[in-house]
């Protein structure tokens, strides 16, 4: 059998790497971009499983938002009122009337007055 030439046996290996993706690069060896994402992609295959399961216990405690969604104008969520306080600045940048309802839940003891 005949000994191919030097420059055939080059030309074989740089198409090989080429197809591969690697160019420029001897074969067996990766740039850090590339060992990186190759450890990532064997780390997901190999843990797959068990980030599936954690997802599946996760989503059977933790309880999901309520949306609205899109055309669904009809959809009310009521908010909890989250202020349990009034202070000074309310009170004078406030309507008449809004102004009179503060300082009734004031009175009442529904809300509390700060300085």
């Amino acid at each position: 059998m005949a000994r191919p030439r030097k420059t055939d046996q080059t030309k074989s290996t740089n198409d090989t790497a080429s197809r591969s993706g690697n160019k420029g690069t001897r074969k067996g060896t990766l740039s850090n971009a590339e060992a990186r994402r190759e450890y990532q992609r064997r780390y997901y295959q190999m843990h797959k499983e068990k980030a599936k399961e954690y997802q599946r216990q996760y989503n059977l405690t933790h309880k999901k938002k309520s949306r609205g969604g899109r055309g669904r104008s009809n959809f009310s969520c009521p908010r909890e009122v989250v202020r349990s306080t009034f202070n000074s600045t309310d009170i004078m940048h406030a309507p008449v009337e809004k102004t009179l309802k503060m300082l009734e839940k004031i009175i009442n003891g529904e809300r509390f007055f700060t300085m």
